[in-house]
């Protein structure tokens, strides 16, 4: 993600986004669960005129804006298999390329991603021209073998001809050259088209400030590796991990360097676990941790490892050394856990034991006596 974006607030940084779909020239729409439209950009106001027009209406949804496409009104029959398929096409997330005919003749070319909340990115290019020079390269070289295979058979009484076949196969030659250029041209639009979808995959999957995941795509992959798990019959484990009196970095040196201190610690995180396991900002200084395959005594030693290499690692700013410390709580899957959010509450109410017992330590749910403690003292501050 480009620096930039990172630093501005979100208005800001959606204004950016926005303005920059505005710019490539790919129409893409934006669905939302619903499949009600959430945004169009200029070129497919381009491709489909008067749609965005359509768009300031309460309620658009996508078969309004394929009818509008196909300039058929939802009463016209005949109209009504092209729209079905389109719609069908969308709902169903199919993220294969699909090439669409419109009945006013021209040609698009539709590619659907399905979003983690339920909607679509629906990417569209106008390849009109394309396909018409391809059929006028298919033409060009109908007829070149035509008339190449007549000359074989009427050799003698073709000799008259042999200039004009040559301008045919210069021309046949010429098309082909163009048709390269243009499926050159329409590779290069798909590499763009992809990039724009990882980019949009990226902001809707991982955390503007830190990068890493946010709170849905942590919950998504956490439960996905949490029914792996107990499909194989292995175990896992998660952390909650806050950091601790990040109110008073805040009060006392600002929210830019809160911001820094978030990152800082998001850092020593990253460093200090396994590639396959999972980080995610779940809060404002709260994160998230997904251990696969790991016995609880590592798990408890991964914890500690974590805490102590936040401790040891201030933040430098100028001249001052911001000493930060995180509070862990840690939880291991149960043969009864079916859901990722029972193992997080569990690790949560650990992590609320470790502030409670006086913050930078680590709290598993074994820890009887700990527990016991905390709670007792949190019961006696409040």
């Amino acid at each position: 993600m480009p620096l930039f974006l990172a630093a501005e607030p979100a208005p800001a940084m959606l204004a950016n986004l926005i303005e920059a779909l505005d710019q490539v020239e790919t129409g893409i729409v934006l669905l939302d669960p619903r499949m009600c439209v959430r945004y169009i950009n200029r070129r497919f106001g381009e491709i489909c005129p008067g749609s965005d027009g359509l768009a300031a209406a309460p309620g658009l949804n996508f078969r309004m804006l394929v009818e509008h496409a196909a300039c058929a009104a939802p009463a016209d029959t005949a109209s009504l298999p092209f729209v079905d398929r389109i719609e069908a096409l969308v709902s169903a997330g199919n993220e294969e390329p699909s090439e669409i005919d419109l009945p006013d003749g021209r040609h698009l070319l539709l590619r659907c991603s399905p979003c983690p909340d339920g909607g679509r990115i629906l990417l569209f290019n106008d390849i009109t021209s394309v396909k018409a020079m391809q059929e006028q390269v298919r033409e060009a070289y109908d007829l070149a073998s035509r008339i190449r295979v007549e000359h074989q058979f009427n050799a003698e009484t073709l000799e008259s001809q042999a200039a004009y076949l040559a301008s045919l196969a210069e021309a046949a030659d010429e098309s082909a050259r163009n048709a390269a250029e243009a499926n050159r041209q329409l590779e290069q639009e798909i590499a763009e088209r992809r990039e724009l979808e990882a980019q949009l995959q990226k902001l809707a999957t991982t955390d503007s400030l830190t990068g890493i995941l946010n709170r849905a795509r942590f919950l998504a992959l956490g439960q996905r590796t949490l029914e792996h798990a107990r499909q194989l019959g292995r175990t896992i484990a998660v952390f909650m991990l806050d950091i601790d009196h990040f109110k008073a970095i805040n009060d006392r040196y600002g929210h830019l360097v809160g911001d820094e201190a978030i990152r800082h610690v998001v850092a020593q995180l990253r460093a200090g676990l396994r590639d396959n396991d999972l980080l995610g900002r779940v809060g404002g200084e709260e994160f998230a941790v997904v251990l696969p395959r790991i016995t609880r005594q590592s798990a408890r030693r991964i914890a500690e490892r974590l805490r102590r290499s936040v401790e040891t690692a201030p933040l430098q700013r100028g001249a001052d050394t911001i000493r930060i410390t995180v509070s862990i709580g840690l939880a291991i899957l149960h043969d009864g856990d079916q859901a990722m959010e029972q193992l997080l509450g569990r690790a949560d109410a650990r992590l609320y034991a470790a502030k409670a017992a006086g913050r930078n330590r680590v709290a598993a749910e074994d820890d009887a006596a700990t527990d016991r403690h905390a709670y007792l003292e949190l019961e006696l501050r409040s």
